[in-house]
């Protein structure tokens, strides 16, 4: 309320003699208002920064969680690569083994990864 007189004084020091008072209430009501709204703005801000800064706190924990996953999907790459290698060797070494039967068998394999990396990616 002291606020309230304040801006009237001021205004009325300021306006006195081009105002009437009737146009100074008038006046002194509308800084008010501006007043108000300037309050409400000064707030709302604060609302909103507060969700920026929770937003960008789930934002790195959700890069941080992208990270691990795409390192859990090199790592599940490199356990398929490393034990194709072998079957690929072993399979040279047996001549009696077609080459349609071990694509068929890469093709497998291949489709486990890529059953792999969807299930992660979706977790």
């Amino acid at each position: 309320m002291v606020e309230k007189h304040y801006i009237y004084y001021l205004t009325y020091f300021f306006t006195s003699e081009l105002y009437s008072v009737d146009e100074m209430e008038a006046l002194s009501q509308h800084l008010s208002g501006i007043e108000s709204k300037v309050r409400q703005l000064a707030l709302k801000l604060e609302r909103i920064q507060k969700e920026n800064s929770a937003l960008k706190a789930q934002n790195e924990k959700l890069v941080t969680d992208l990270a691990a996953k795409n390192n859990q999907v090199l790592e599940l790459k490199d356990k398929v690569a490393k034990s194709v290698q072998p079957i690929v060797v072993e399979k040279k070494e047996q001549p009696s083994i077609s080459s349609k039967k071990l694509k068929k068998e890469i093709d497998q394999y291949i489709k486990e990864v890529d059953k792999c990396i969807e299930w992660l990616q979706n977790s």
